[in-house]
């Protein structure tokens, strides 16, 4: 009986496959642009963003971790800032917010230590 049951799941994973294999992949086409320097002021001039500085400090403050750069990227019609941070240990937290709203959306933590080779 649990034969039938693994070969039944077993072709529902494959057609399951072969139909995603056509279709692109969502997440590479919503990939944020960043942007530079002076576009950075410019944007936040035009739609009102949070400062990046302001961003790194809520970050840091949330992340108890060590701020090391904040990008402002959009994608579509959202601004946020692409933020990395270290830990004491070593470890490096990527974090997203909102920079028209303050609020986390993403969080990645590397389970590398930084001072490993």
């Amino acid at each position: 009986m649990w034969r039938k049951s693994l070969i039944s799941l077993a072709s529902i994973l494959t057609c399951s496959v072969a139909a995603q294999a056509g279709e692109p992949d969502v997440r590479a086409a919503a990939r944020p642009a960043c942007l530079t320097a002076s576009e950075t002021r410019e944007e936040i001039k035009a739609h009102h963003l949070i400062e990046p500085f302001a961003a790194l400090k809520s970050a840091q403050a949330q992340f108890k971790a060590e701020a090391l750069s904040a990008k402002l990227c959009h994608a579509g019609e959202q601004y946020l800032y692409e933020i990395a941070l270290l830990h004491r240990d070593g470890r490096y937290v990527h974090v997203a917010m909102d920079a028209a709203t303050g609020k986390w959306i993403d969080t990645h933590r590397s389970r590398e230590s930084a001072a490993k080779p």
